[in-house]
């Protein structure tokens, strides 16, 4: 809580039902999921045909090629 006090914000409570975002993230289906994940493998693999290096860093993905 240290940290926000920090904040000038509004924090507004939404009982039950009436919390309708919250409801409809927490059901987003798996198969929608699942087809994400699978775009991502796709992608990977491009790269790796590509001869890309894919290195995950921190808050960034970063991209390299080096050619001799």
């Amino acid at each position: 809580m240290e940290t926000l006090k920090d904040f000038d914000f509004t924090l507004k409570y939404h009982p039950g039902k009436a919390n309708v975002v919250a409801d409809a993230l927490s059901r987003k289906s798996v198969l929608a999921c699942s087809a994400v994940m699978a775009s991502q493998q796709e992608l990977l693999e491009m790269f790796r045909d590509l001869h890309l290096a894919v290195r995950f860093a921190p808050g960034a993905l970063k991209f390299g090629m080096i050619t001799i």
